[in-house]
């Protein structure tokens, strides 16, 4: 087996393309993410009060009904303090189905892939880039 050794810029634009490839999936898994998160079953929304912090975020609501829930919110913060108040975005049907309401609950995964997405986009162009000039400046 022959192995080709890649240096210098034609490695930059090696790792550009990857960083590039990665930014795409990133940003092309934003609007699935958002898409999954807006058609999910969790329509009704409550005011709610975190009870804790320890490791993630516990936070209590009650339902139109009476009923107190309880849920382990999957994001944690340091923005977030014991005895805040938060909008819960919840399933009607199953109140357990809960989580914050806002970038640090529901919209966090899409969130994220979109400024990771856009990270690697800029990273692999300008790799991408300067590895061109720099083979151009070789030959």
């Amino acid at each position: 087996m022959v192995s080709v050794k890649r240096e210098g810029p034609a490695a930059l634009r090696i790792v550009g393309r990857s960083f590039l490839i990665l930014g795409f999936v990133g940003l092309l898994a934003t609007p699935v993410l958002g898409m999954n998160e807006w058609r999910s079953p969790r329509t009704a929304s409550a005011a709610g009060t975190i009870v804790s912090v320890n490791p993630y975020p516990v936070v209590s609501f009650s339902t139109p009904q009476g009923s107190v829930i309880r849920f382990t919110n999957l994001v944690r913060s340091s923005l977030l303090h014991e005895g805040d108040s938060v909008t819960v975005a919840y399933n009607p049907a199953i109140p357990t189905d809960a989580t914050l309401d806002g970038l640090l609950g529901r919209w966090f995964f899409a969130g994220l892939a979109a400024l990771l997405g856009t990270a690697f986009l800029l990273v692999g162009g300008l790799t991408t880039v300067i590895g061109r000039r720099r083979t151009a400046g070789t030959s």
